[in-house]
């Protein structure tokens, strides 16, 4: 059952981290539920807030300092494993590809087709351009995503679809 309370619960849930809003998820969504009363169509600004306000909480807590979070961003160092679960909500969220490869690559290829298009007005120069722009963006962007992503979550020992791997035998985990 998809009530519109529940759709809006879901949606406040958003403010959590992704991996909060999987393990304890429908405790939360089963609590608000509890709270709504019978003619209610949406949660009251107090409950919004404070479900806003919890999971902006919990998505500050674990996150690495300022330094270390510049340093990762920046020159794509690896985090502590302390800070390994907010590397994963970062690797597998929406925009992780685009600031990691597509952001440096895209961006270039964009500008350029970008200044073909605008300041070239033959026709074959704004074909050029569109190519360029879209199409090689687009081909920098899709040719490793998934790779890309398998590659950076192993290095928190993580698996593809971001779970804990097994510790291996006789394996050095000082890295």
């Amino acid at each position: 059952m998809d009530h519109p309370y529940e759709r809006r619960c879901r949606l406040l849930m958003r403010a959590y981290p992704p991996r909060f809003r999987q393990s304890r998820g429908d405790e939360l969504l089963s609590t608000l539920l509890d709270l709504q009363e019978p003619s209610q169509t949406t949660p009251s600004l107090r409950e919004s807030l404070d479900v806003i306000r919890g999971g902006l909480a919990v998505r500050l807590q674990d996150r690495p300092p300022f330094w270390r979070w510049l340093l990762y961003r920046t020159l794509f160092l690896r985090l502590p494993l302390k800070y390994r679960m907010w590397a994963r909500d970062d690797i597998q969220g929406r925009f992780y590809i685009f600031r990691r490869y597509y952001g440096p690559l895209g961006t270039i290829a964009y500008a350029a087709g970008l200044f073909i298009v605008v300041f070239f007005d033959e026709e074959p120069f704004r074909a050029l351009g569109i190519t360029l722009g879209l199409g090689l963006g687009y081909l920098i962007r899709s040719l490793g995503a998934q790779r890309i992503r398998r590659r950076e979550l192993a290095r928190y020992d993580l698996d593809s679809n971001g779970s804990l791997l097994s510790p291996r035998s006789g394996e050095d985990r000082s890295r």
